[in-house]
């Protein structure tokens, strides 16, 4: 008779591959214990890929969260740096568009990404020269003024997208001349802003520091002088203005005794109302006349507006104690 000698090599097969498939589970127990999986959101910078050279992205966010999967030991020695976060700008239209947030990591894996689409316009990338304007910032020590201000260079060149260069009204150089009383020489920003007054922080200055000489000559007359909002438009029906707040409400200026003999008050820049339907907190430039110093170039103005009905219940409620 024949022994059946593969009977035994099939066990011992079996034995094999039955302790195989216990060391895995046991190791996936043991790691899942000692090292399991986690999550953290990391805040990473947003970046755009692949946008054309005479395009540019008008308000992309600085930052995205980027939430990142992996073992605790990856999570661990994860940086920042070691996560990318970009849009893909290839064949990009102009106009506004929707666009995906994508993001990489080096280690473990991407789980989220917070916003995941964004609405972004873009345009064309335009740029512009124009003749800087010096205006000067603070007060200087008592009995002392600007005589003259020299810059260098005279001249810069504003880039971004072509809708907002068109609407750069001046380019302005902000010295401050703050505690001095002698003549100076410092770097001063330039700042692009519109015909408001308003800074336009997404157009770019080249260059963006100029070289200021300021030649101190002494004395001018300081007085302080009210501030009066300057509004325009008419509120929709139904609704008008209860109370209008100006904080702070003066505005010391230092200027020709002559000067300042003929200001009676300083306006905000134009407060529209059209627009206006509920109770607003605006930061408004101030109208300062030229030759003339200011110790502040911006106000709050707050404007609380009440409904029709409730001018009604005010006037009934005069005319009784009237009675």
């Amino acid at each position: 008779m024949v022994k059946d000698n593969q009977t035994p090599n099939r066990n011992s097969w079996l034995v094999r591959i039955m302790s195989v498939v216990c060391a895995c589970i046991l190791w996936v127990y043991v790691m899942n214990e000692q090292n399991p999986i986690t999550t953290k959101t990391f805040q990473v910078p947003l970046t755009a890929q692949n946008l054309a050279e005479d395009m540019v992205v008008k308000d992309l966010p600085e930052t995205v969260n980027v939430k990142v999967s992996g073992t605790r030991s990856q999570i661990a020695v994860l940086r920042e740096g070691d996560i990318k976060a970009f849009i893909d700008f290839t064949d990009a239209p102009k106009g506004r568009n929707t666009y995906n947030v994508q993001a990489s990591v080096r280690l473990g894996e991407v789980a989220e990404v917070t916003p995941s689409l964004l609405q972004l316009e873009t345009d064309s990338l335009a740029e512009k020269t124009m003749t800087l304007e010096p205006r000067i910032v603070g007060v200087p020590n008592s009995g002392v003024t600007v005589s003259q201000m020299d810059l260098s260079p005279t001249q810069v060149t504003i880039k971004g997208a072509s809708g907002r260069i068109s609407q750069v009204d001046k380019v302005l150089v902000m010295v401050d001349i703050s505690h001095h009383d002698r003549n100076f020489s410092a770097e001063a920003t330039a700042v692009a802003v519109d015909r408001t007054g308003r800074e336009m922080y997404d157009v770019k200055v080249v260059p963006g520091k100029i070289k200021t000489t300021v030649t101190i000559v002494r004395q001018l007359g300081t007085n302080d002088f009210p501030v009066k909002a300057n509004m325009s438009g008419k509120l929709p029906d139904g609704v008008s203005i209860k109370n209008v707040k100006i904080t702070p409400d003066s505005v010391r200026l230092t200027a020709e005794p002559k000067v300042l003999g003929g200001i009676r008050e300083i306006l905000t820049a134009p407060i529209v109302l059209n627009n206006i339907t509920s109770d607003v907190e605006l930061k408004m430039p101030l109208q300062i006349p030229d030759q003339v110093l200011a110790d502040q170039h911006s106000v709050i103005v707050e404007i609380t507006l009440q409904k029709g009905t409730e001018q009604q219940d005010a006037n009934k409620a005069g005319g009784n104690q009237n009675q």
